[in-house]
């Protein structure tokens, strides 16, 4: 049996548990070892985070960061990203996340990573960073407290709560494609609700299949050979993936209210292109242009429409 069909059986038997995140955590952190994540990992992080904060720079109000209030749904494990901002300059940030995933110890290490790399991720990002004390976080208060940061969870980002026009800048960070399409049109109206008039919202999404990323012997596409009736079979909650591609993003942008005033699309050289074309993909998405099918990878800045 394939890798990624032996990892894809392993989840969906996982998702079935009571404290099926938990046991998935565990899973990646005693026996995978996905978990910490990789140093490799931890500065592409870093580095997607100044891209959202360049986007915020070009397309927001123009108020310092320093100033401006941030809100991230989909937060992750350690926190990576929330943590790079900080450095950066941020002084309140709002995350939330369906799951309580908050992992103290992941965070620790996201932490130790930037005391460490700091003269590095400085002269990558082209501006001062600001380097956290030794001294390591044990709970949410600690987040708050030290950094700013106010992690909600479980919450729902549908329906947050959190007042009206209160945010500067949005960010989801290879998010959007783990959220089941229905409730896309809702988590964008809502950040939509939350942005003042002047804010911008910055999404990266990842549009491939995630078990080529361990899996060799797939491609980006894999995943687009499956008709809805058998992904079902090989989907878990535990890495759920919605197929999504470019054009549902960009029409869910607009059901909300957001107008995208930058796109950034990765696509393939023309040999990825070549083996996309001869690929026979399941019929949900034959009415996609070859392009369209193609995008690996999105981002999309939007303001208030």
């Amino acid at each position: 049996m394939a890798r990624w069909l032996v990892k894809a059986a392993l989840q969906k038997g996982m998702s079935a548990l009571p404290a099926s995140e938990s046991v998935n955590y565990l899973f990646q952190r005693h026996v995978s070892r996905s978990l910490p994540a990789s140093e490799a990992a931890f500065r592409r992080k870093f580095e997607r985070a100044t891209a959202h904060l360049r986007a915020y720079e070009e397309h927001g109000p123009g108020r310092p960061l320093g100033e401006a209030v941030l809100y991230e749904f989909g937060a992750g494990w350690d926190l990576a990203v929330p943590v790079a901002y900080w450095a950066l300059g941020a002084e309140r940030q709002l995350l939330v996340d369906i799951h309580a995933n908050l992992r103290p110890e992941l965070v620790n290490g996201a932490l130790e990573r930037l005391r460490r790399l700091a003269p590095e991720l400085e002269a990558a990002a082209a501006r001062e960073i600001r380097v956290p004390d030794a001294g390591a976080i044990s709970s949410a208060d600690d987040l708050r407290e030290r950094f700013g940061i106010d992690y909600v969870a479980p919450r729902d980002a549908r329906s947050t709560g959190f007042e009206d026009a209160c945010v500067d800048l949005v960010t989801s960070t290879n998010t959007l494609e783990h959220i089941p399409a229905v409730d896309i049109p809702p988590i964008l109206a809502e950040c939509r609700r939350l942005l003042r008039p002047d804010g911008v919202m910055s999404s990266r999404i990842d549009l491939a299949d995630h078990y080529s990323y361990f899996d060799r012997g797939l491609t980006p596409y894999n995943f687009l050979r499956y008709e809805d009736s058998r992904w079902r079979w090989l989907n878990s909650d535990l890495l759920y993936q919605n197929r999504l591609r470019r054009p549902d993003y960009l029409g869910a942008f607009v059901e909300a209210g957001l107008a995208v005033v930058e796109e950034t699309a990765t696509r393939p050289d023309e040999a990825g292109l070549a083996e996309l074309a001869r690929l026979e993909v399941a019929e949900r998405f034959r009415g996609y242009t070859l392009d369209d099918l193609a995008v690996t990878a999105l981002v999309l800045v939007a303001r208030p429409a």
